[in-house]
């Protein structure tokens, strides 16, 4: 029993190197080759995990890490973030030559399995690909929600959830708090803002909602391992990101069903 025991560990620990060796060749001949795009200088990386070591060890946050190596790589930065490439552009005149001199060849915004989740398969405004769809919702969005009609309703509705923001901010401080969270007054603002413009009304299961919404962002906005490596399928395994975004989604596009149906029962009436 013992042997069997101790020969099926020393498979797995074969299996495992194995592996991770494949990986470290297959890393080390692919950076060789010189196909494909010219792509901008970076950090040195490492097999599988790319540029991450570089990140981790800074101990920084992302911005403050990714500037501290731009200025060692320049403005326009390669880094490989698990499998996934990512340029990083630190400069006004480098993210004037993305955002509008090349503005078509960077027009399609990058996916990922959390996101995928967020944009429904990149069928939204902000998420979907560069083409006829896009355009058509563009097209749709300026007409309907752009318009000057509409944009002088929702300059109304902001003066006046701006001027409660303010009074809000102006009771509180009298209260003997040393701590005001504008940030949580500015995500109540802005979703004031969009319920009342859109849908009429303030949305009545506002506290949920934007909960789950902020988990939802930070999930998307994190350096979830489901996101480095979205090729693995142990990862998408291990990895509970992609299932807590899927979570947070759905009970947000509930609250959004229940405002559209309560919008449908009042115009049958």
């Amino acid at each position: 029993m013992d042997m069997d025991q101790l020969s099926c560990g020393s498979l797995c620990l074969m299996a495992i190197a194995t592996i991770l060796l494949s990986l470290i060749l297959r890393q080390a001949m692919g950076g060789t080759k010189e196909t494909g795009p010219k792509l901008p200088p970076g950090p040195w990386n490492l097999p599988f995990i790319g540029s991450l070591h570089h990140l981790i060890g800074m101990k920084l946050p992302p911005h403050r890490a990714f500037l501290r190596l731009s200025r060692r790589h320049g403005p326009l930065m390669l880094l490989r973030l698990g499998e996934v490439p990512n340029v990083i552009v630190s400069t006004p005149e480098a993210a004037m030559e993305v955002l509008k001199t090349n503005d078509l060849a960077f027009a399609t915004r990058p996916s990922g399995p959390t996101l995928d989740v967020v944009s429904c398969g990149g069928k939204g405004l902000i998420f979907a690909p560069y083409g006829e769809h896009w355009r058509q919702m563009r097209k749709v969005c300026v007409m309907e929600l752009l318009s000057a009609r509409q944009v002088q309703r929702i300059e109304f509705i902001k003066q006046g959830e701006v001027a409660h923001l303010v009074e809000s901010v102006a009771a509180a401080s009298p209260s003997g708090s040393p701590i005001i969270d504008v940030g949580k007054g500015l995500a109540k603002l802005s979703n004031n803002i969009i319920a009342r413009a859109v849908f009429g009304g303030k949305c009545r299961q506002q506290e949920e909602y934007l909960r789950e919404l902020d988990t939802v962002s930070m999930l998307v906005g994190g350096f979830s391992p489901v996101d480095l490596f979205p090729s693995s399928r142990l990862v998408r395994w291990l990895s509970s990101a992609a299932r807590d975004v899927r979570r947070s989604h759905a009970r947000v596009q509930r609250i959004l069903g229940d405002i559209i149906q309560e919008r449908k029962e009042k115009k049958t009436k």
